[in-house]
């Protein structure tokens, strides 16, 4: 089976940098796993910290903000019950002594051709994902309906209530490494989280 994001993007998937097709070619066959460090992580109000503190027990969301943080990403495929393909997203955070986690599953909507996110474990957060490629290569992905979802049900969140996310991953041919930026914001609050920072693909056990 060829990769979800290949399937949702269709022809456009070959307007992708050509490393970055690599990279988003997850299959059963191949995972993907990095390294890198985030220039920065910021955002978010001092007074909606604790619910951050409250997400990073479901290893969603994080109250630490910094500059150089190293950070390893994830992707893998595994087939669920009902033969769904599902691609995890395991993000880790280095803060000094500390690590947080931002994990999610993703899997295709073939029926409605979307591609919907759960975040967090067990999951908490759900959001359907727009995807396409712009004009230098770069894969941009933008979240669209949200909901929460607890007690196996997904219950429809007002747009007031909305973590508008914008992720855009490029790849830096001079300096040979991917590029990450991310934001996250309110339509009440403004900005609840960003980052920024550059990854290289980690190297292979021969063995």
């Amino acid at each position: 089976m060829p990769s979800i994001y290949r399937t949702i993007l269709g022809d456009s998937y070959e307007k992708l940098h050509p490393k970055l097709q690599q990279r988003y070619d997850i299959t059963e066959q191949k995972d993907f796993r990095g390294a890198g460090k985030m220039d920065e992580i910021a955002g978010g109000s001092v007074w909606i910290r604790p619910f951050f503190r409250l997400g990073a027990k479901r290893r969603l969301f994080f109250p630490e903000r910094g500059k150089d943080i190293p950070f390893t990403i994830y992707n893998g495929v595994s087939i669920n019950e009902e033969g769904k393909t599902l691609v995890k997203w395991n993000r880790a955070f280095t803060f000094g002594r500390k690590r947080r986690f931002f994990d999610a599953v993703m899997y295709l909507n073939e029926e409605q051709d979307e591609i919907i996110d759960y975040f967090g474990q067990p999951p908490l957060l759900v959001s359907t994902l727009s995807f396409y490629v712009d004009d230098q290569g770069s894969m941009n992905i933008s979240s669209k309906k949200q909901w929460l979802h607890l007690f196996g049900k997904n219950i429809p969140l007002p747009k007031s209530f909305y973590g508008e996310a914008r992720i855009i991953e490029s790849f830096d041919d001079e300096q040979n490494c991917f590029r990450i930026k991310v934001e996250v914001r309110n339509p009440l609050v403004g900005t609840l989280f960003s980052y920024n920072g550059t990854f290289t693909e980690m190297e292979r056990d021969s063995k």
